[in-house]
């Protein structure tokens, strides 16, 4: 059988730009969706005059930073931008946490991040308080990469961190896509509404032991089909479950694309590296 191919990852100069909240909505018990407006959406030029096209998210799984004030401080410190790359003046490194981009509305001019409400972490209490007009300093998207090609079926499984990239992939699939979505989150009252092709089935796992990601992934029923699998959340978790994919059940590792979005004891949003 063939393997899946997946379109290469497109590189893009990053632009910071300066946004404001225009809501903040409940989407679940845990987890919070801002939306972010502001004329730096469109194509702008920054006050030393470097022009910057429009922000464009053309990946379900885009990310981009979101950079906050230190503690007790008004203003974040932010990254310099030289020549589309990011540089770090001396002193204090900006406080940045990397989220995906749910929803861009290039015609409303919106853009929407959902942020999981971890414990007390920066990024959680700002989405617990942020109200319309709280300004926000955003980097990226740095890079891109187009949807899985060429698989009989998809398997999609994380947890709660990878709801939003989930969700998006799921309304951007073709209608004719089957597979299997596997969604490991905390509780079941943070389970949501999920529109996608009808040959896709969506499973949730509310997090308990006697139902880990891990077990879920080794009891589909994998047949003599080619799969592309695509995995995000806890770096650890997922890691296991693809050496699973790899090593007992033979999977090409190009057709297990595995993200870690963040580490146990690490803070959330700071995304591992992809494998």
């Amino acid at each position: 059988m063939s393997v899946p191919a997946r379109p290469p990852t497109t590189v893009f100069p990053v632009a910071l730009r300066e946004l404001a909240v225009a809501r903040v909505v409940e989407v679940t018990a845990g987890m919070r969706r801002v939306t972010l407006t502001g004329e730096q959406l469109g194509a702008f030029t920054s006050a030393d005059g470097t022009p910057w096209p429009a922000f464009a998210s053309p990946g379900f799984d885009d990310d981009i930073r979101l950079l906050f004030p230190y503690p007790g401080e008004s203003e974040p410190v932010l990254p310099l931008i030289e020549d589309g790359r990011v540089t770090f003046a001396a002193g204090r490194r900006p406080i940045a946490r990397a989220y995906t981009v749910r929803r861009h509305d290039p015609r409303a001019g919106e853009l929407d991040v959902d942020i999981v409400l971890h414990g007390d972490g920066i990024a959680s209490n700002w989405a617990r308080t942020a109200a319309p007009g709280a300004r926000m300093h955003i980097a990226g998207p740095g890079k891109t990469r187009g949807l899985l090609m060429g698989a009989e079926r998809l398997l999609i499984a994380g947890d709660d961190t990878a709801v939003p990239a989930i969700a998006r992939l799921l309304e951007e699939l073709p209608e004719d896509t089957r597979g299997q979505v596997l969604v490991d989150v905390g509780h079941e009252t943070h389970v949501q509404g999920l529109r996608g092709p009808s040959g896709v089935d969506v499973t949730w796992l509310p997090r308990d032991p006697s139902a880990p990601l891990l077990a879920a992934v080794r009891a589909i029923d994998w047949a003599d089909r080619t799969w592309f699998v695509w995995l995000a959340g806890e770096q650890a978790a997922v890691q296991e479950i693809r050496r699973y994919l790899v090593r007992e059940r033979g999977m090409p590792a190009s057709a297990v694309d595995v993200t870690g979005y963040w580490k146990r004891g690490a803070a959330h949003g700071s995304r591992a590296r992809r494998s």
